[in-house]
């Protein structure tokens, strides 16, 4: 088994993602493990694409260079990883959520999509990634619950009305759908949480013990 050196945490907007990244980094810290937690918001992020925009995916040309821009994107991300003193770094939001889904949303051809997203995972493969994904059952509730706690208007979100809502949860089950499935076909360890009751408490717990056993797995076959 080669060493985890990247753990990946995503799901849709408000699934605990910032919070459970840096329950993570306190965890690798007290475990002494010397690592990196790059959060969605931190200034110049390696894998988000700035100064860049793209009006609609649908059109080949527009797809073909969001898809080689997070490719560079991702391969001097892994570059650069390797040669690091760190020997696990944290990402959060930004692979499945702010990449893939964007890309469902912004109407990239399904296929295409699925080739960008296995370029992307054979990328990271140096990186032995360990993903911990949570899946919400009730997307809609997820929606409502999230902007009862922000507020209706927040970053790019605005939800007001019942019709807001029932729009976003059909736009955000379309990509959750997509995102589950290429998950489940990547052949790496990982943790996908189904979100029906919000007990965040016993999946914090999960996502520690996780981490804890993908990262002593490592060490004995180093």
């Amino acid at each position: 088994m080669n060493r985890t050196r990247l753990i990946i945490i995503d799901g849709m907007p408000g699934s605990g993602k910032t919070t459970s990244a840096k329950m993570l980094s306190e965890s690798l810290s007290q475990w002494g493990v010397n690592h990196r937690c790059i959060l969605e918001l931190e200034e110049n992020h390696p894998l988000m694409l700035l100064n860049e925009s793209f009006e609609s995916l649908a059109s080949e040309a527009e797809a073909d260079r969001f898809s080689q821009l997070f490719q560079s994107c991702y391969q001097q991300f892994v570059t650069d990883q390797l040669s690091s003193n760190y020997e696990v770094t944290i990402i959060e939001s930004v692979l499945f959520q702010d990449t893939v889904s964007m890309a469902v949303h912004m109407g990239m051809e399904r296929g295409r999509l699925a080739s960008l997203v296995r370029s992307i995972q054979q990328i990271l493969s140096p990186l032995s990634p360990a993903v911990i994904y949570t899946y919400h059952l009730n997307v809609e509730g997820q929606w409502r619950y999230i902007c009862g706690v922000r507020g209706n208007e927040w970053g790019p979100v605005s939800l007001h009305t019942d019709e807001d809502f029932r729009e976003a949860a059909a736009l955000w089950s379309r990509s959750q759908t997509f995102v589950r499935e290429a998950i489940e076909a990547w052949n790496v360890p990982k943790l996908i949480i189904e979100n029906k009751d919000y007990l965040w408490e016993e999946y914090t717990q999960q996502m520690r013990a996780f981490v804890q056993s993908e990262w002593t797995r490592s060490q004995e076959h180093r």
